[in-house]
C-alpha cells in the first residue's frame, strides 16, 4: 500500500504518494550521515536558534496545519490546533533546557581521578511515527534527537502523508541545516534495510505492539538502539470519595478526546462499586451531549475514526466481547450518512477469560470495571500486558500515591488525566515499550554517555 491520503468524513481520497526509491533512500542515508557529522561539531547553543525559530513557525502557520489533520486523520479542528501548539511548546522546553541539559558534568571518583560526563550525539537515528498525532509524535522526538547532535530520517504514517509534507516544509523554513531532518516514504523492506546499514546508529517507533516488535527485533540483530513508545489499556481508578462532578467531566476528555484514538486514553474505567451506578449514570448523560459529525465543524466533539479498516476492527472487536458474555450498558446513535464513525459505548461484565480483557480498543469505547477493595482495583488495574499510563481519583491522596507505587505503568496521575509533557519524561513498561522521550531523559536516549576520566 502506497502513502494515500484520505478524508475520513468525506471517504475522498484527497492525493496519493509513491514510496521512495531505493536509489533515492541511499542518498537520504548518505545525505544524513554527512550533514551529521558536521552538525555534532556544532556548539548546542548555537543549535537551539534553530528550534526556537521552529517554534515561531509552528505557532504562526498551526491553524493552517490543523486543518490539514482534520481533513486527512478525522480529528476535531479544535484538538488539532492544540496539538500544533503543544509542538511550538516542546520545542520552547529543549530550545531553552538543551545548552544545561547537554553540558558536560564534572565530578571527582574515588581514585581521586577527576570524570567528566560528556553526551555525545550517536549519529543518524530513524524514526517511525504514527498517524494519531501526526505532528505531535514527530516533533516530541526528533527534536531533542538533532539537539543532541544526531540526524534523523523521518518516516510517517502511510495515513497522513500530507501531514508530514506540511510539517517537513515548517521545519525547511527554519533554516535548519539541509538534511538534518528528512521524510522518507519507506515501505517494510525498506525499513529493514535502513536498520541494516552502518550508516544509521539507532531507531525510534511509537505505534503498534506488532510494528514495535518487528522494529525492536532488527534492530537488536545488528546491535543497534531502539525506544519503543507502544499501545496501551490505561486505567482510570475512581474511589467512593473522588469528586464526581470533575472526575466526570475528566473521563470524558480522558477517553474521547482524538476520537478515543490515543495511546494514554483512559480506556478502562475501573470504579469503587458503591458509586459505580451513579458513575454511570453520570456518564452516559455527558455522553449524551456529545455530538459526532464533521470534524472542521465547531460543534463537534468527536470526528470519524482515521480509516475505515480502524473502525471495522473495533467493531469487530466488540461483536467478539460480546459473543464472550460482555454486555453494552450505552451506546450513541450514530446518524452520519458517510464517514468512518463508531457509536461512543461503554461495555461492561467484561470477564478475564473474555478476548477483549487483554486487548486495547483504539476508538471511542469504554471497558467498565467495578471493585470493592483497593487490592482489587490494583489487581484490575494490572491485570493487562500494557503498562503505559495511570490515572487515581480520590480526595485521599496519600492513599493514591500509595497505590501509585504499585501500578504497573511508566507514569501515574492523581486526580488529573494522563497527559504527555515536554518537560518530564514519557514511556511505558510490558507491551507498551521502553526508553523514554521528552524532558531531558528524552534527550539523553540518543546521546552516547561518555565518561572521560582525567
Amino acid at each position: 500500500m502506497n502513502f494515500i491520503s484520505q478524508n475520513p468524513y468525506t471517504e475522498e481520497v484527497i492525493a496519493t504518494f509513491d514510496f521512495i526509491d531505493n536509489s533515492a533512500l541511499n542518498q537520504a542515508m548518505d545525505d544524513a550521515s554527512k550533514a551529521q557529522s558536521v552538525w555534532k561539531k556544532t556548539l548546542v547553543k548555537d543549535r537551539v536558534i534553530y528550534i526556537k525559530y521552529l517554534a515561531e513557525l509552528l505557532t504562526e502557520h498551526h491553524e493552517r496545519l490543523a486543518l490539514i489533520a482534520c481533513e486527512e486523520m478525522g480529528k476535531t479542528l479544535k484538538e488539532a490546533k492544540l496539538e500544533v501548539l503543544k509542538c511550538a511548546r516542546g520545542c520552547e522546553y529543549y530550545a531553552k533546557h538543551a545548552t544545561d541539559l547537554l553540558q558536560p558534568k564534572t565530578s571527582i571518583a574515588e581514585t581521586g581521578k577527576t570524570v567528566t560526563l560528556q553526551y555525545e550525539p550517536l549519529g543518524v537515528v530513524l524514526g517511525i511515527f504514527p498517524w494519531n498525532f501526526p505532528y505531535w509524535q514527530i516533533i516530541r522526538s526528533a527534536v531533542p534527537i538533532v539537539l543532541a547532535g544526531n540526524a534523523i530520517l523521518i518516516k510517517p504514517a502511510p495515513g497522513t502523508p500530507r501531514c508530514a509534507i506540511e510539517l517537513m516544509k515548517i521545519i525547511e523554513a527554519s533554516e535548519l541545516p539541509a538534511k538534518l531532518m528528512q521524510m522518507i516514504f519507506a515501505n517494510t523492506e525498506q525499513v529493514e534495510a535502513i536498520l541494516a546499514d552502518s550508516r544509521v546508529q539507532a531507531a525510534t517507533l511509537t505505534g503498534s505492539e506488532k510494528a514495535g516488535s518487528a522494529v525492536a527485533s532488527v534492530a537488536a540483530k545488528h546491535i543497534k538502539k531502539s525506544v519503543l513508545e507502544l499501545g496501551g489499556s490505561d486505567p482510570f481508578i475512581v474511589f467512593n470519595d473522588a469528586d464526581l462532578t470533575t472526575t466526570l467531566n475528566t473521563a470524558i476528555t480522558a477517553r474521547f478526546q482524538n476520537n478515543g484514538q490515543s495511546c494514554i486514553a483512559a480506556k478502562r474505567f475501573i470504579v469503587d462499586e458503591k458509586i459505580a451506578d451513579k458513575f454511570l449514570n453520570g456518564l452516559t448523560d455527558r455522553l449524551n451531549h456529545l455530538t459526532l459529525g464533521n470534524p472542521l465543524s465547531p460543534e463537534t466533539n468527536i470526528g470519524p475514526l482515521a480509516r475505515k479498516d480502524l473502525c471495522d476492527q473495533l467493531n469487530n472487536q466488540v461483536k467478539i466481547a460480546i459473543k464472550h458474555g460482555a454486555k453494552i450498558l450505552y451506546q450513541a446513535p450514530v446518524e452520519q450518512q458517510h464517514g468512518y464513525f463508531f457509536p461512543p459505548t461503554i461495555l461492561g461484565e467484561i470477564s478475564p477469560v473474555n478476548p477483549v480483557f487483554q486487548e486495547e480498543l483504539f476508538g471511542p469505547v469504554v471497558s467498565f470495571y467495578t471493585f470493592t477493595t483497593m487490592d482489587e482495583a490494583i489487581a484490575l488495574a494490572n491485570a493487562t500486558g500494557f503498562g503505559l499510563g495511570a490515572s487515581i481519583w480520590t480526595a485521599n491522596i496519600e492513599l493514591a500515591r500509595s497505590i501509585a507505587v504499585d501500578i504497573e505503568a511508566g507514569q501515574v496521575f492523581i486526580n488529573e488525566m494522563v497527559k504527555s509533557q515536554p518537560s518530564y519524561p514519557f514511556g511505558g513498561i510490558k507491551k507498551s515499550g521502553f526508553g523514554r522521550e521528552l524532558g531531558e531523559f528524552g534527550l539523553y536516549e540518543f546521546c552516547n554517555l561518555k565518561s572521560v576520566w582525567h
